[in-house]
């Protein structure tokens, strides 16, 4: 996911590019995401490289309720702006490319979304941290998942165990009695 766009760069302001993304896999914090597929549009800005990407992902682990391997689909719509090392191509006037790794007062500088020096445009870092961020904090193999049992253990969407739909915790047991003195159940 590595694009030259010195062509872009040199090119009249809104020039533009399509790439597509086809069966590309990425492994990121501990994540594994597959069958990365979508369109890619580079196009030229006063000072930058506009990126738009509309992405679809697979990725898979765990079920957070019943521990059964889940497959979950990731859809994600990208857009951020890739600013290039080299300043003279874009035309910036008063900046040389030694503040490339400087942070200015209005400018807010990401190292994973800036073109190389020599004019590459490396998408992975970015189009990463968009897919992680649009992963759920729970996976579920199914919407509708039962989980497993607290008391005996067992998968639940499995085995329909015999244990006591609706036991207490003993520790919140003087609480159950409230009921009968007129306190009522807010959902």
């Amino acid at each position: 996911m590595i694009y030259n766009v010195a062509g872009l760069l040199t090119g009249n302001l809104g020039d533009s590019e399509q790439h597509e993304l086809e069966n590309v896999s990425l492994e990121i914090d501990g994540h594994s995401l597959k069958e990365i597929n979508g369109p890619v549009r580079l196009m030229r800005t006063d000072q930058s490289v506009h990126v738009t990407a509309e992405i679809e992902a697979v990725t898979n682990g765990a079920c957070s309720r019943c521990l059964e391997p889940a497959t979950l689909n990731v859809v994600v719509n990208m857009e951020e702006e890739y600013s290039p090392a080299n300043n003279d191509l874009v035309g910036k006037s008063g900046k040389s490319s030694n503040n490339v790794g400087s942070s200015d007062d209005d400018d807010y500088y990401d190292p994973a979304l800036t073109i190389t020096e020599q004019n590459y445009l490396d998408l992975t870092e970015g189009l990463g941290q968009a897919l992680l961020g649009a992963l759920p904090i729970a996976i579920l193999c199914k919407e509708d998942c039962l989980g497993i049992c607290p008391l005996c253990t067992v998968n639940r969407n499995i085995i329909q165990c015999s244990c006591a739909e609706s036991s207490i915790d003993p520790r919140w047991a003087g609480l159950a009695g409230l009921t009968g003195k007129g306190a009522k159940f807010v959902d």
